[in-house]
């Protein structure tokens, strides 16, 4: 299947994960391998996550809808702009097992989310991206990160947002990303063809460190 489309213009297959030139995992393999593992534990969690959650809240007197945002608060859970919000959080320091649950699922969307986007944009990248080719996936990283991440819950189900330029949308996923990522390239196709003539130096030239730049930018979704 196509995995990416390389700097070239070119897709590039791909049937499953590589590994570094020693055998072993890169570092985004590794996040990816990790995001695996947390997504199946946390896709059994919520399996009745849901509906303990209305349970709980039931018990307490809340009703949804209309549907809550849950965001990751400073002491665990909380509701967003909600009025509702101190008795959620009383429900939350009254259950805290179900408070982990639902802080569990936020943290494996932020963790699937920069996987997605480290994957999409490194494969894109292929092994020695340019200064040039660098410096367009390393902004669209920037602009493609979340600015929070939340679970929208109505009562009977919920789905894991996230807060981007178009407001709340569902999280995104990689094909998602990819899709993204080859518009952004087709629009940078277009302009870099107009200013060839004015690249800078050094444009052509392998990037230093392309990875190194990407998990710092990367890392500025942890607590978003």
């Amino acid at each position: 299947m196509i995995s990416a489309i390389t700097q070239t213009g070119q897709p590039s297959y791909s049937g499953g994960a590589g590994t570094a030139a020693n055998g072993s995992l890169s570092v985004f393999q590794q996040i990816l391998q990790n995001a695996s593992q947390t997504s199946a534990a946390a896709a059994g969690v919520s399996d009745t996550l849901a509906a303990d959650l209305n349970a709980a809240l039931q018990a307490a007197g809340i009703s949804a809808p209309p549907a809550m945002r849950i965001v990751a608060g400073t002491n665990g859970p909380q509701l967003a702009d909600d009025p509702r919000d101190a008795t959620f959080q009383a429900v939350m320091a009254a259950n805290p097992t179900l408070s982990a649950r639902i802080g569990a699922r936020l943290s494996a969307a932020e963790i699937e989310r920069k996987a997605a986007l480290g994957s999409a944009v490194t494969q894109f990248a292929g092994d020695h991206p340019t200064n040039a080719m660098a410096d367009f996936l390393l902004q669209f990283a920037q602009q493609s990160k979340p600015q929070a991440y939340s679970i929208s819950f109505n009562g009977s189900g919920m789905e894991v947002q996230e807060l981007g330029a178009q407001g709340w949308t569902p999280l995104k996923n990689g094909d998602d990303i990819n899709k993204d990522l080859l518009a952004a390239y087709t629009g940078y196709m277009v302009t870099h063809a107009v200013t060839v003539e004015k690249r800078k130096d050094g444009d052509d030239q392998p990037a230093v460190d392309f990875k190194v730049k990407l998990a710092r930018v990367l890392d500025g979704l942890q607590g978003a």
